[in-house]
């Protein structure tokens, strides 16, 4: 799949310790942006900056957490699955790869919640 953020972006935010940790913690849940901030140990701001980023990007994605309140949060799932830059032609390339959810995966995953 090609990427519609340039190479410069993708590769300046994978650079970034701070998106590493959000990728690598989004890879394994859905996290608010006030747990990525815990998990990370990174100011809020700074996890809020970069999740936007990473968001633009399409890198990560924003999910929807329901809470027995009645009330929902914003959660992050990564959904970069793989990178790749490729010399070709005397120019460089890039890929995204993203991961698919699986409809029966997510709706199982959303039911677990409840």
């Amino acid at each position: 799949m090609t990427d519609p953020a340039d190479l410069s972006t993708v590769a300046d935010l994978l650079a970034d310790e701070h998106a590493q940790r959000i990728l690598v913690a989004t890879s394994v849940e859905p996290k608010s942006k006030t747990e990525l901030a815990a998990d990370c140990d990174a100011s809020l701001q700074t996890v809020s900056r970069r999740v936007d980023d990473l968001d633009a990007a399409d890198l990560v994605r924003e999910e929807t957490r329901a809470r027995r309140d009645g009330h929902h949060d914003a959660v992050y799932v990564a959904s970069l699955d793989r990178f790749e830059v490729r010399l070709r032609d005397g120019a460089l390339e890039h890929d995204v790869a993203r991961m698919d959810r699986d409809t029966t995966d997510e709706l199982q995953r959303l039911w677990g919640k409840f």
